[in-house]
């Protein structure tokens, strides 16, 4: 098991996926905030902000806050957007993934314990058969 969080917009009632999905866009304006910005038509900057939402709803809220910071350093001077914020969580996702211990599981032996047992299974298939043709 990989034990990565269950994608949000299929554990959280309609409620709290619209409160979550409020969050993610509270996070987007502040992100996006902090770089110079043209006037935007109310229409136009709605649509980017459900861009945000689709793309970041099914992470945490710790995820999507780890990855704005990581933003921040990463790209100082490139103008946030949703893909670029995904793209981070995925990698912290993937190194998290790539830190956990390995389980090894054993194939099971597909061989009878002897000879002669499985001599008496492979003639009991055979008469089988035979009565099929």
């Amino acid at each position: 098991m990989n034990n990565l969080p269950a994608l949000q917009s299929t554990v959280m009632d309609d409620d709290t996926l619209t409160k979550h999905r409020a969050f993610i866009a509270i996070k987007a304006q502040a992100l996006m905030g902090r770089f110079f910005q043209m006037p935007q038509d109310e229409l136009v900057k709605r649509d980017i902000l459900l861009g945000w939402m689709d793309m970041l709803q099914d992470f945490t809220v710790d995820e999507i806050t780890k990855a704005c910071s990581q933003y921040l350093i990463e790209y100082p001077s490139k103008r946030p957007h949703e893909g670029l914020v995904r793209q981070i969580v995925m990698n912290n996702r993937k190194r998290y993934i790539e830190k956990q211990p390995r389980t090894q599981i054993e194939a099971t032996s597909r061989k009878s314990a002897d000879a002669e047992e499985r001599k008496r299974i492979s003639q009991e298939m055979m008469a089988k058969l035979g009565k099929k043709w």
